[in-house]
């Protein structure tokens, strides 16, 4: 099950847990208040080149 929590770096509304339930977490928070810190951190990954080990691939992380 997902919780919301604050994200240490932006200090706006994220959340924790298995990613099921992301958005009963967050009911009540317009997306565009949340936090993108997770988001923007995948994007400059894939726009450096780096896919990780074999084990972040199998993981889909």
């Amino acid at each position: 099950m997902c919780t919301r929590v604050t994200c240490p770096k932006c200090k706006r509304p994220t959340w924790t847990g298995c990613g099921m339930h992301v958005e009963e977490a967050l009911a009540g928070v317009p997306k565009d208040q949340r936090c993108d810190c997770r988001e923007k951190a995948k994007a400059a990954k894939a726009a450096s080149g780096d896919s990780g080990n074999w084990l972040s691939k199998l993981m889909g992380r």
